[in-house]
């Protein structure tokens, strides 16, 4: 199972769980149980100049990136103000509130694992009524200074050149940067930042968790259990639990994109390459064997 979208063509709305609890929050939900995903909860989320969200806290995990404008996020009695390239994990439990104190909306894409549930169906977002966040003095994103908060910085400035954008064994021209995962402090999800050089692609492959891909800049072609896609900047693609797919940069610029894990991969086996286990099949059968 598979999905392809645009994320432009989902309404932000404010989500009813919210409606009391904040001040110009709206939220665009594009990958959930609509496009067929059972892990994976994605969604473009943006607060208005002078916006609100109340301290809450989760019955799952949480995962965001900054796309465009400022904003404050106060995580445990500290305040930061984060800028565009900064982002973060919020574990299960983790009480937080935001506000945006800037002339522009801001605007992030955030990821929750274990996939957040409908409204109308039990509570997994809850408010702290007698909670007051201190936004009074926030400060910028300083890795030495985090108070155990899961919070860092990355950027396309920061992508290195030559041999170190070789991601993996046989895929030249890829950039892969972990954001978001296990040694980052989470336990739910990951979240990667990827760069496709021109002509770059992977093979064909499955995989035990679901994954989404929003588009940040560039063209990439996705072939997706068989059918092929072209997706450009805001596009979003998801891929389910065994979908067969690859992806190609066709385009005459880098392709990056922002993509997620859910549930984390186990630890061995975590790709499937089509080619290398019919290989291994030819190995082991012999020649003349129908597939």
């Amino acid at each position: 199972m598979h999905f392809h979208g645009k994320s432009d063509q989902v309404p932000l709305t404010t989500p009813p769980v919210y409606a009391e609890h904040s001040q110009g929050y709206t939220q665009a939900s594009i990958i959930d149980r609509s496009t067929g995903s059972v892990h994976t909860g994605l969604s473009l989320n943006q607060l208005a100049p002078g916006g609100t969200v109340s301290p809450h806290l989760h019955s799952y995990e949480k995962g965001f990136y900054l796309l465009d404008g400022e904003a404050e996020l106060s995580v445990a009695d500290r305040c930061w103000r984060l800028v565009p390239g900064d982002f973060g994990a919020l574990k299960v439990g983790t009480l937080h509130a935001w506000r945006n104190s800037g002339k522009r909306p801001a605007r992030w894409l955030q990821m929750g694992a274990p996939q957040p549930k409908p409204f109308g169906q039990e509570r997994d977002t809850f408010f702290a009524r007698q909670h007051t966040a201190d936004f009074s003095k926030p400060k910028p994103l300083d890795a030495n200074d985090l108070n155990g908060a899961l919070l860092g910085h990355f950027d396309a400035s920061q992508i290195p050149v030559g041999a170190a954008r070789d991601a993996l064994p046989g895929m030249k021209g890829v950039f892969l940067k972990w954001l978001v995962d296990e040694k980052f402090g989470a336990r739910h999800h990951r979240l990667v930042f990827i760069e496709y050089q021109p002509g770059a692609s992977i093979a064909l492959h499955d995989h035990t968790f679901e994954e989404s891909y929003f588009l940040l800049g560039g063209e990439i072609e996705g072939i997706m259990d068989g059918k092929r896609y072209l997706a450009r900047a805001g596009d979003v693609l998801w891929t389910g639990v065994g979908c067969v797919h690859t992806f190609t940069n066709i385009g005459n610029e880098p392709v990056r994109w922002l993509e997620t894990f859910a549930p984390q991969p186990p630890a061995e086996n975590v790709f499937r390459f089509m080619a290398e286990w019919e290989q291994r099949a030819k190995d082991l059968e012999g020649p003349g064997v129908k597939t």
